[in-house]
């Protein structure tokens, strides 16, 4: 009796009563064990795994077929970790020693050929925005030469896009394309060995994302996505990305060295007339991504941002490290849309972003803009992010912002001076029980900025709520806008703080429109500090405003704070002698480490302030 192919009779049984395995091996035989995971995608059926065994993988798994609830189509590394997902073939080109130089190198720009059927990156710049996406990276004369999608990589270590010729020749594993484009300069890495060294260039725009829009019930699961020249949003790209599909699991991945977006968890773009490798019938897709569950990935030195989802509700981002992302530092002075971000959310109702180590990215840590209704950002230790900790951007509803770390934001530009937590044209704003500790600027600062619209109506910075926080050796206080018609309902009490501190409203309103408000109030030796650092002494603050009336504030001798980034870990102890008896914040009903609130709270994540120096590791979170 003739025998069947293992993967024929795969195919048969996953076509009927049973769920297979697939297996993939980089030598597989083509018909036991398929050589690609492309190859084993086209064969899986709802219910099967793809089971792939250690070793690199230089392809654009783009799966045409989705599983179904209960039954999902899970890709699975045999050994997490051993398995490499490349958007990068090997380059081997022809070097010319520069003269004068050490170890630079001159070569011809590879030609269309070497990318196939994928456009050059190295003629296409870089451009995070909705305008021309096929703008020529060159020619170019200006005194810095702009970014390129094209990716170098020397023994599997990247090479830094210099936008300078003399830097490259000063600095070692970089590079830069010729104003004419014709030709690439590296200055490789020490110990370069043209006969050993391997070199690889970026030739795809995605390594997992499918060729139809709005699967659903996909699982991946342990494998390393690297190397991609994708084009900056929108629309978004992410190496790794859902393309609008529902309820996929992204478990346990290393995603990193994605020109731009790491992850894209969302519905791509509104313009669906400009999404590439799209059916017709799938233009139609608007608004449906969502309801993912993004859990224990490394998310890392991605060149603009780690995640991005425009229109995913209810996606759940939980216990990821998502750390050196921008890793570009991009900004408005290389692109005109602003997406920079550990994390960067759209239209994103219900979401839960939970437990994460949001750590040393070169942009804001976690971003939602443009609708949050329903949505929670809690227990996720959030340190050394530029601009801002944590931003919340236009929107109306409900948002709760719990038990979160917010530590050490440093400056970025124009709006972004390093504050904790911040949100601009963004009503009923929760922020409770979170630590604020060590920002460059205020702890939290909210304000009206634009005229924009958010369903039908101009927006406001109204109904915020800021209690039972801790903030600590911030560059501020908690500023919210003057009570205006815009700018009501606005209540903050019940907080620590610790340190010196000024307090003021935030811009949008002119000080002698607030001075005026408030004279009555003060004595005239209060008045005259008032306008010497046009702000607000702490014993002034709350009968000037009517906020802070039952905070508590203490001097950094009395509350010592010390946050170890990298272990991480924190040392807190309150050697003041007081305590602290607050009143529990609806629907807040654990602490950052899971302990329960009871009838009464204290201030910040922890519930169990004492004397002694209580030491605790902050990441992983339990749940």
């Amino acid at each position: 009796m003739k025998k069947i192919p293992l993967m024929l009779a795969a195919g048969i049984l996953s076509a009927g009563l049973f769920a297979a395995t697939l297996h993939v091996a980089p030598d597989g035989d083509g018909e036991s064990v398929f050589r690609t995971i492309g190859a084993a995608a086209i064969r899986a059926q709802p219910g099967d795994v793809i089971l792939v065994r250690p070793g690199v993988y230089r392809e654009h798994i783009a799966p045409e077929r989705g599983g179904e609830a209960g039954k999902p189509i899970v890709y699975r590394a045999a050994k997490a970790g051993t398995v490499f997902v490349r958007g990068s073939e090997i380059w081997r080109p022809e070097l010319t020693p520069v003269a004068g130089q050490n170890n630079v190198f001159t070569t011809p720009t590879p030609d269309d050929a070497f990318f196939g059927d994928f456009p050059n990156p190295f003629k296409r710049k870089l451009n995070a925005g909705s305008s021309d996406k096929k703008e020529p990276a060159r020619p170019a004369d200006s005194a810095l030469l702009p970014y390129s999608l094209g990716q170098i990589f020397c023994d599997e270590r990247e090479l830094r896009q210099s936008q300078t010729v003399e830097e490259v020749d000063r600095v070692p594993e970089s590079w830069i394309l010729s104003p004419d484009g014709k030709s690439l300069r590296l200055h490789m890495p020490p110990g370069y060995d043209p006969s050993r060294s391997q070199l690889e260039l970026s030739v795809r725009d995605r390594v997992f994302a499918p060729a139809r829009r709005g699967l659903g019930y996909i699982e991946i699961e342990g494998f390393i996505f690297e190397h991609c020249a994708n084009q900056a949003p929108f629309p978004q790209l992410g190496m790794v990305s859902t393309r609008s599909g529902h309820d996929w699991v992204i478990r346990n991945n290393v995603i990193r060295h994605a020109k731009t977006v790491g992850l894209d968890v969302g519905s791509e773009y509104w313009r669906t007339d400009l999404l590439p490798k799209t059916t017709p019938e799938d233009r139609k897709l608007l608004r449906k991504g969502g309801r993912h569950l993004v859990t224990g990935n490394l998310i890392v030195e991605n060149g603009l941002c780690g995640i991005a989802g425009w229109s995913c509700r209810g996606v759940k981002i939980i216990g990821n490290t998502i750390e050196r992302n921008n890793l570009l530092s991009l900004t408005t002075s290389e692109c005109n849309w602003e997406e920079w971000a550990g994390i960067k959310l759209h239209e994103a109702d219900e979401a839960l972003v939970e437990g994460n180590l949001v750590r040393f990215n070169g942009a804001h840590g976690i971003w939602f803009d443009n609708g949050y209704n329903q949505a929670r950002i809690t227990r996720n230790f959030v340190f050394g992010n530029v601009g801002t900790g944590i931003f919340i951007e236009l929107g109306a509803g409900n948002i709760l912002i719990d038990n979160n770390i917010v530590a050490n934001t440093t400056p970025f530009f124009g709006p972004y001076p390093g504050r904790g937590i911040y949100a601009h044209d963004a009503s009923g704003v929760r922020i409770c029980h979170n630590l604020v500790v060590d920002n460059k600027a205020e702890g939290v600062y909210m304000q009206n900025v634009t005229d924009r619209k958010y369903h039908g109506k101009i927006v406001e910075t109204s109904d915020e709520l800021v209690v039972n926080n801790i903030f600590a050796n911030n560059g501020g206080g908690v500023s919210l806008p003057f009570p205006e018609k815009r700018s009501g309902n606005c209540v903050t009490d019940h907080n620590l703080f610790v340190g010196d501190v000024n307090f003021r409203y935030s811009a949008g309103t002119a000080w002698e429109q607030i001075l005026a408000a408030v004279k009555p109030k003060l004595t005239p030796e209060e008045l005259f500090r008032a306008e010497l650092v046009r702000g607000f002494a702490p014993a002034v603050w709350p009968k000037v405003s009517g906020r802070e009336e039952g905070s508590i504030f203490l001097p950094q001798r009395e509350f010592q704070i010390r946050i170890k980034p990298f272990e991480p870990s924190i040392y807190i102890r309150n050697v003041s002698g007081k305590t602290f008896v607050f009143e529990p914040v609806a629907g807040v009903e654990r602490d950052f480490l899971g302990q329960p609130y009871g009838k009464t709270v204290q201030p910040g994540p922890f519930q169990d302030l004492s004397s002694r120096t209580d030491y605790r590791l902050l990441f992983p979170v339990r749940r």
